[in-house]
């Protein structure tokens, strides 16, 4: 594993208890050295499916994630993962959707060298 990356986690401005465990499950399960996390649920309070929501506010959520458990898995796949983790949070917590940028730290340095 690449160490040129120290971690770095970036919590949302909107720290709730939902994005909390999220950020625990990830750092615990995909041990990331960058996780940035970006709480976009005001953008969609006006949506049809979220007006009678009882989680309105950590319902949408934008994340960054470089890990090297990613190393070899394609994009689709490193999805996977993590959906797979945050399961319970889809199904029993209101979180509605996920926008995720997933990288490997190799394919972060490559892209700074370029």
């Amino acid at each position: 594993m690449s160490t040129s990356i120290k971690r770095q986690i970036y919590p949302s401005e909107v720290d709730g208890p939902i994005e909390r465990v999220m950020i625990t499950k990830i750092v615990e399960n995909l041990k990331p050295s960058l996780l940035k996390v970006s709480n976009d649920s005001a953008k969609h309070a006006h949506h049809a499916g979220v007006r009678n929501a009882t989680n309105k506010k950590e319902s949408h959520f934008t994340m960054e994630i470089v890990s090297d458990e990613f190393i070899g898995k394609s994009m689709p796949s490193r999805h996977r993962i993590v959906y797979q983790i945050l399961d319970d949070e889809f199904k029993t917590k209101g979180l509605h959707a996920l926008t995720m940028k997933t990288k490997t730290v190799e394919e972060i340095n490559k892209l700074a060298n370029k």
